[in-house]
């Protein structure tokens, strides 16, 4: 079985709310639809799971591709105001020339190919532009590997940390995270020591670490080395780790990580699944990544694998069955073509005439992002219903416990008819948005929360309640 029939393999909850007061006879005053074809839908606003950090992208290579587009301010609003993304990872660009010796960046060059100057100012700028549209947004700092002088092969690209005199440079790997953090014009609220340590690649910036010691440097012992050198600074940002390259890497890091205080949460990336990986191996994957649940876990880099639908139909499967508090699409802003499994949220070119087009996946994302916030927390949903098990849903709680998000997604083939009943609320308002293929992100007309909506196949669809 492929993914897209993945809901068939799983437990799903459809949702939506509304509760029905009473007057001093018992009767409800707002009885909800209870057609015979409408599925009810339960939201159990009371049973919290995870606290969300919230959704978002990263912009990394390419990122002055963004800065020099004539375009610029137009591009950042897409991202920051109407996109609603909460976090925004970045890729550290500290490599100055002839480092430790010079520390400074006002001479650093594009390194090996690296475009380090050029993606260092890029990123010092998009910082600022985020910022300016969202002062709550955060930001994930991440390291694809230290420089070459603390490497053994004395490139960027594939090798691990350097020796000196038979021990592995670990101060030496500290002192360059607090140089990069005091260069570095603005402050991360989290930061990965080390993107996919187990993987390497000869292409770019990479470095090859083992959970503990062996003939390779120990990602534990480092990243102690790093909180032991950054302690004491006036912000302190965050570690996450080990930002594994898959699920089968991800436990035995975490195994190690998960009784190290100094490991704030747990981040990983799921490259082994793609198009052809059944429903029973990703919600087994999911369930291994959720069963390591002594701190937050959050997804910081994925795409390429998966349809703009399938991503939809994984993002859901990771709430629910991960627990992931936030996921970050990898490619906010890459040089890819417009649509197809590697498009990016918005695609565009190395001028600053190129003209940039949104995606799919913008709005794939934008179904998750625009309403649900860090803070919000995703509560329990159930169905009465067995046709409901082509709906795929997951709903949130704002922090004040006026405004719940329900993302459903229909996997079936044919069109189902949903109600709404929340367990001690009572809805106000709401407003609905939908996609299918072809159609993105669509206003759905409805007069009350009281009426059925109607969910039509292969479609996501985003339920905003008032109570």
């Amino acid at each position: 079985m492929k993914f897209i029939k993945l809901s068939g393999v799983c437990v799903v909850c459809m949702i939506i709310l509304l509760s029905c007061n009473k007057d001093e006879s018992g009767d409800d005053i707002n009885p909800p639809v209870t057609q015979s074809d409408s599925i009810a839908i339960t939201v159990k606003i009371a049973n919290k799971k995870q606290e969300m950090i919230g959704f978002g992208g990263a912009l990394t290579w390419y990122s002055n591709w963004l800065t020099t587009n004539n375009k610029l301010d137009e591009i950042v609003d897409l991202m920051f105001n109407d996109l609603g993304i909460d976090i925004i990872r970045f890729k550290t660009w500290y490599y100055p020339n002839n480092y430790p010796t010079n520390k400074g960046v006002s001479n650093m060059s594009n390194e090996d190919n690296d475009y380090a100057k050029a993606c260092w100012d890029a990123t010092n700028q998009l910082y600022t532009l985020a910022k300016q549209r969202n002062p709550n947004i955060k930001i994930l700092l991440s390291s694809w590997g230290p420089p070459i002088s603390l490497k053994d092969n004395n490139k960027l690209q594939e090798g691990t940390l350097k020796k000196n005199g038979g021990k592995f440079m670990y101060d030496e790997f500290a002192e360059y995270w607090n140089d990069l953090l005091d260069y570095t014009p603005f402050n991360p609220d989290y930061i990965s020591i080390q993107n996919e340590p187990t993987y390497t690649n000869s292409n770019w910036t990479s470095c090859k670490w083992a959970i503990t010691e062996t003939t390779l440097p120990s990602y534990h012992i480092a990243l102690n080395k790093v909180y032991d050198k950054i302690k004491n600074r006036a912000h302190v940002p965050l570690i996450i780790g080990p930002e594994s390259q898959d699920i089968q890497t991800y436990g035995p890091f975490v195994s190690v990580l998960k009784d190290n205080p100094n490991c704030a949460l747990f981040a990983w990336h799921p490259y082994n699944i793609n198009s052809t990986s059944s429903g029973a191996t990703i919600t087994a994957a999911l369930k291994n990544v959720g069963s390591y649940s002594t701190k937050p876990n959050i997804m910081t880099e994925f795409s390429d694998n998966l349809s703009w639908f399938n991503t939809a139909l994984f993002i859901q499967e990771s709430l629910i069955h991960a627990n992931t508090s936030a996921y970050i699409y990898w490619k906010l802003m890459w040089a890819t073509p417009t649509s197809g499994e590697d498009a990016a949220i918005i695609s565009t070119g190395p001028t600053s005439t190129s003209p940039y087009q949104v995606t799919p996946y913008y709005y794939l994302i934008k179904h998750f992002s625009k309403n649900i916030d860090a803070g919000y927390y995703r509560v329990e949903t159930t169905t009465a219903s067995t046709p409901a098990s082509t709906l795929v849903t997951s709903a949130f709680v704002s922090p004040d416990n006026k405004k719940v998000t329900i993302i459903i997604i229909n996997n079936g083939s044919a069109s189902s008819k949903v109600h709404f009943v929340a367990e001690g609320k009572t809805a106000a308002g709401i407003s609905v948005v939908q996609s299918k293929e072809g159609s993105y992100y669509t206003p759905v007309v409805t007069t009350s929360p009281t009426k059925s909506i109607s969910l039509p196949a292969k479609t996501i669809t985003t339920v905003v309640l008032d109570i």
